[in-house]
């Protein structure tokens, strides 16, 4: 793709104007045709990678045909600049509602980066291709991309602009510092996905952060809000629901399903960041007591409640260890006497089933 003008003849900026034109330019039916092949590139994209992914796997997943594509896109590599596109307006979207503009403004901090961790997270393929892959489709990818950075920057600016912030004597942040806090968080999701860990996991220091900067506009009550955990399986307006970190307990939100002497027997049999059994990786308890919650309520993954974290954490955690062995030992280890005596825990869940079910059922 050439710096001026493609193979037909448009220039970088009429095809961003192109597909970024609203809805109500184009034709209803054309333009939900439009939506499923976006729809079914994303879908390919979490199941193969963009490289791997074809046209027949987009039409497969949009349950549309060879022809319809053509009629909407000329190349796959269109079809993913419109992809990265919606994309970056869903995720504007997103943190828009997921701010409430009455809560205090470190509480609104936290809800703006759980939005985001939140919607990276429930794609993770995608954003790994707008790192890898689609910085390669040239000059109109990073047209796009500056665009979505310049959007973000706007909402930060926007969001800072509300009475919470100027009664603790704010000032809207400046273009400036809107895009250092957007640069560190994308940078941090970056490494995180780069290097194959959970995104989730930087919702506290993303939130941190940003509330330290943010706090050189608004000094005053940094720490009037409580951290608020990330969504999992919900919509994004949940997000505006704080929920505090109790020392000694799970966190608000999660219910307690395995007991001390439980975990105590099953802690020794977690695997270590490398894999071999060791010092378990944190946040293990929390995805041993999602899998066994989700199996005895008989719910999707995606319907795990917030406090368990993200779903897709404990469905893949699942995976590996119904693979490699872990989930059994952690079966049996919990179908043996509590004590001494012989007395037996109240069983946490139908844990002798988690094992042969299918880790791909959500």
């Amino acid at each position: 793709m050439s710096a001026g003008r493609d193979r037909r003849g448009v220039t970088d900026a009429d095809a961003v104007r192109h597909r970024g034109r609203p809805a109500t330019d184009r034709d209803p039916g054309a333009e939900a045709f439009r939506g499923r092949l976006l729809e079914g590139l994303r879908r390919s994209i979490e199941e193969r990678g963009y490289r791997e992914t074809t046209i027949a796997d987009i039409v497969r997943h949009a349950r549309a045909s060879r022809r319809t594509f053509y009629q909407a896109f000329a190349t796959k590599d269109d079809c993913l600049l419109a992809l990265m596109e919606a994309a970056n307006l869903s995720l504007i979207r997103h943190i828009t509602d997921a701010v409430d503009p009455l809560a205090p403004w470190p509480a609104q901090a936290r809800q703006a980066v759980a939005a985001y961790v939140h919607q990276i997270a429930s794609s993770p393929g995608l954003s790994l291709c707008s790192i890898r892959e689609f910085p390669s489709l040239g000059p109109v990818a990073g047209q796009v991309r500056r665009n979505a950075m310049n959007a973000l920057a706007d909402l930060v600016q926007r969001l800072s602009d509300n009475e919470p912030f100027r009664r603790d004597g704010g000032q809207p942040v400046s273009r400036e510092l809107a895009l250092i806090i957007l640069g560190g968080l994308r940078e941090l999701t970056a490494t995180v996905l780069e290097e194959g860990g959970d995104v989730g996991d930087i919702l506290q220091v993303g939130a941190t952060a940003t509330i330290a900067l943010l706090g050189t506009s608004a000094p005053a009550r940094l720490s009037s809000a409580p951290p608020v955990s990330l969504p999992a399986g919900s919509s994004p307006s949940s997000t505006r629901h704080n929920v505090p970190e109790t020392t000694g307990a799970p966190a608000t939100g999660r219910r307690q399903v395995l007991t001390d002497e439980q975990w105590a027997r099953i802690q020794p049999l977690m695997p270590s960041a490398s894999g071999a059994p060791g010092r378990p990786q944190a946040r293990h308890r929390q995805i041993v007591e999602a899998i066994i919650y989700r199996d005895r309520e008989k719910i999707p993954w995606r319907d795990l409640p917030a406090g368990f974290g993200p779903w897709q954490t404990a469905w893949k955690r699942h995976r590996r260890w119904s693979d490699d062995g872990t989930w059994t030992q952690v079966e049996n280890a919990l179908r043996t006497p509590a004590h001494a005596g012989g007395e037996r825990p109240s069983p946490p869940g139908r844990c002798g089933s988690l094992a042969g079910q299918q880790a791909s059922r959500h």
